[in-house]
């Protein structure tokens, strides 16, 4: 094609990008007969959309999940991000934390599905071509385990999108959620005024207990004799509990405290949402046996979490 001096013509390319093009754009030359032209008055210029790239993707450092009673935990998803037009094409990135059966196209529930949105990912130490990705969601204390179920593990399902509209995404490698196995227990265990060689009867002060973990549970008792801070003592097995009201002298279901501790069947299933919380109630009583002193006398109690 020859064409005269000061004139032009247009002309269409076919261009294939290898993996050698790595810069967001490349100048045009041409020749005179083979010969390079000394000098251009304008050069053509053809700009390239990279897509953006992740790299492989770590769901909280590739360490297992340990979750806080009562309360949530943030879980981090990350990566390094790359894109050839520059790290400023990045646009906004979103995150799926998922379990193994519920999916990454999963509707977000606390127990099994979080989605963390653009404005819970963030682009840092940016440089060059890359930043590092983060996102994070807040899981409940109630998240399903995994750690007891060879089936199922979780994963985050991260997608990045750059200004121009591409994309891409990846799932990292799987972690266990582990169980979390707790107990919050509420008011104190006060009996009034008991006469010597007398009990509480009817009277059941009680104490509730909140399931603040990831698995239906039961409770094991256990408590230290009641002193007056002297020599007087009223042994830990003067104490009855169970899980209704009752009389002390005719209690058929109650078990006696002991310093060793009992086994109690209560109805704390796994919670499900963090709000009303699951709970139960254990009701007391006491005999004060002859020979106690008269002053006040306190002791301890222990309520621990143990499987279903």
């Amino acid at each position: 094609l020859n064409i005269d001096q000061n004139r032009y013509t247009e002309l269409e390319y076919s261009v294939q990008l290898t993996v050698n093009a790595v810069n967001d754009a490349y100048c045009f030359r041409v020749t005179d007969a083979g010969s390079a032209l000394d000098a251009y008055g304008s050069i053509p210029e053809l700009t390239l959309a990279f897509d953006p790239v992740l790299s492989s993707i770590s769901l909280n450092n590739g360490v297992d999940i340990s979750l806080t009673p009562g309360a949530t935990t943030t879980i981090i998803a990350s990566t390094t991000v790359s894109d050839f037009n520059g790290y400023g094409d990045l646009a906004y990135a979103t995150t799926t934390f998922y379990k193994t059966s519920a999916g990454a196209a999963c509707t977000p529930d606390n127990n099994n599905c979080y989605i963390a949105t653009s404005t819970a990912c963030s682009f840092t130490n940016c440089s060059g071509n890359s930043c590092t990705l983060s996102c994070s969601a807040d899981f409940q204390f109630h998240a399903d385990p995994t750690d007891q179920d060879g089936g199922e593990e979780w994963f985050a399902f991260m997608e990045v999108s750059d200004a121009d509209g591409a994309v891409d995404f990846g799932t990292s490698l799987a972690v266990e959620l582990l169980t979390l196995r707790a107990l919050d227990v509420q008011n104190a265990i006060g009996y009034g005024t008991v006469d010597v060689n007398e009990n509480t009867g009817t009277f059941n002060p009680s104490t509730s207990l909140l399931n603040i973990g990831n698995e239906a549970i039961d409770v094991q008792i256990a408590g230290t004799d009641m002193t007056d801070g002297v020599a007087s003592v009223i042994p830990a097995t003067q104490q009855r509990f169970a899980t209704t009201t009752f009389d002390y002298a005719a209690c058929a279901v109650c078990s006696s405290l002991s310093v060793t501790g009992t086994n109690l069947e209560v109805d704390l299933s796994k919670p499900v949402v963090d709000a009303p919380p699951v709970t139960d109630s254990v009701y007391w009583g006491i005999e004060v046996p002859f020979g106690t002193a008269s002053a006040p006398h306190t002791g301890t109690n222990y309520f621990t979490a143990i499987s279903d």
